[in-house]
C-alpha cells in the first residue's frame, strides 16, 4: 500500500469517527431511559403497584409526537425510552376501569438515576373521593391536580391565592390543589401570594375529558414564576381581597363573591380556607362591583357582609385592585 493510499484511508477512518460522533452526541445529551413505577393510594395512603398500565409519552409541538410506550409489570415498572430532557413531555397513562391521566413536566439527567414515580386512580376511588369532596364525576369534563412548590427547595407553597377560569376548586393545603369538572380544551389559572414580587401570574393547563392533568408551577426564590408545559408569565388585571369576620378576624371560607358592571364581567369565584379570593382578566378603566353574597361554608350564621359590595376600577399603571370586607358574627 503506498504513502498516499494509507493518508486517504486514515482521513477517511477520521471522517467516519467524526460523523459517528456527531451523530451520536445530540442522543447522549437531550434524551435518556427512564425508570417508572405506577402506583395508586392504597388504605392510608399506601402505594399499591398497578400492573398492565400503558405509559405513553409524548413531545414535540402539542405533544403529538409518540417518543415512548411501555406496558408496568407486576410491580408497577417499566422502562421509557428516548425521553428528551429538559423540554416538556406529556406522560399518558391508560387502563381499563381507571381514569385516563395525563403528567406534564420535563426530565432532566439527575431524574435518570432514579425511578419516575407515576400515579393513577381507578375510576371507583376518584367516585369515592367526589363524593366525599360533595361533587359529580363528569366524563364530558375535565379535571387537575396542580402542584405549587419552591424552584431552590422543592417544598410546597402555602398561603397562594389560586383562581381557575372554570370548574371548582379544592385546596388541599401545602400547595396542592385539585380543579374539578373544568370545561374546555385548557385552563387559565392565576396565582397570587403576599410576601412575592410578582402581582399576578398565569398558566394555561391542557385539559382532557373525563381525564386528570397533573401539573406543576415552581416558584423562584425572587417571586418570579416558571410553568410547566404551556405556562405563560404574564401580568394581568386582577381583583383580590380577603373576607373575615368582625368579632375576631377569622377567615370566612367559601363566600361567593361576584363582580359585575355593565352586565356580568367575570364568574363569581369562591374564598379559599384562608378567607382569600382572587379573579383576573378584569378590562382596564372600567368600574367593577364586588359583592360577596352567599351563606359561609365555614359560619353558616353570617348572612350579610360590611359593607354589602364595593366599587373598584383596575387601572393600566396600577395591574389590580383590593376590595376587603368583613361579616358580623360572634366566636
Amino acid at each position: 500500500m503506498t504513502r498516499e493510499k494509507e493518508r486517504v484511508m486514515m482521513k477517511r477512518a477520521l471522517l467516519i469517527s467524526l460523523v459517528t460522533l456527531l451523530l451520536t452526541l445530540p442522543l447522549m445529551a437531550w434524551a435518556a431511559n427512564f425508570g417508572a413505577k405506577v402506583y395508586e393510594n392504597g388504605a392510608n395512603n399506601n402505594p399499591i403497584a398497578v400492573s398492565d398500565v400503558k405509559v405513553e409519552v409524548f413531545g414535540g409541538y402539542g405533544f403529538k409526537a409518540l417518543f415512548s410506550s411501555a406496558m408496568t409489570g407486576s410491580d408497577g415498572g417499566c422502562i421509557l425510552k428516548n425521553v428528551p430532557l429538559g423540554k416538556e413531555v406529556q406522560v399518558k397513562l391508560t387502563k381499563p376501569g381507571y381514569v385516563t391521566q395525563f403528567d406534564i413536566r420535563s426530565y432532566s439527567e439527575a431524574d435518570a438515576e432514579k425511578d419516575v414515580i407515576l400515579w393513577i386512580g381507578s375510576e371507583l376511588d376518584i367516585n369515592n373521593l367526589f363524593t366525599n369532596l360533595g361533587v359529580t364525576f363528569d366524563a364530558n369534563k375535565g379535571y387537575v391536580y396542580l402542584d405549587i412548590s419552591s424552584e431552590l427547595t422543592g417544598e410546597g407553597i402555602g398561603g397562594v391565592q389560586l383562581v381557575a377560569s372554570s370548574g371548582k376548586v379544592f385546596d388541599f393545603g401545602n400547595g396542592e390543589y385539585l380543579i374539578a369538572n373544568a370545561e374546555g380544551s385548557s385552563l387559565k389559572v392565576g396565582i397570587q401570594k403576599p410576601g412575592y414580587d410578582f402581582d399576578i401570574e398565569s398558566a394555561t393547563i391542557p385539559l382532557f375529558q373525563g381525564a386528570f392533568t397533573q401539573y406543576y408551577i415552581s416558584v423562584q426564590s425572587g417571586g418570579g414564576i416558571s410553568g410547566s408545559a404551556q405556562g405563560i408569565g404574564v401580568t394581568i388585571p386582577f381583583i383580590a381581597g380577603r373576607i373575615v369576620r368582625v368579632s375576631d378576624s377569622a377567615p370566612i371560607s367559601g363566600v361567593s363573591v361576584a363582580f359585575t358592571g355593565s352586565g356580568t364581567v367575570r364568574p363569581a369565584v369562591y374564598t379559599d380556607q384562608q378567607g382569600y379570593y382572587i379573579q383576573t382578566g378584569f378590562p382596564f378603566d372600567t368600574r367593577i362591583k364586588v359583592t360577596p353574597s352567599s351563606i359561609s361554608a365555614t359560619f353558616p350564621q353570617v348572612k350579610s357582609f360590611r359593607p354589602a359590595h364595593k366599587w373598584v376600577k383596575i387601572k393600566p399603571t396600577t395591574p389590580g385592585a383590593i376590595a376587603d370586607f368583613k361579616a358580623p358574627g360572634k366566636k
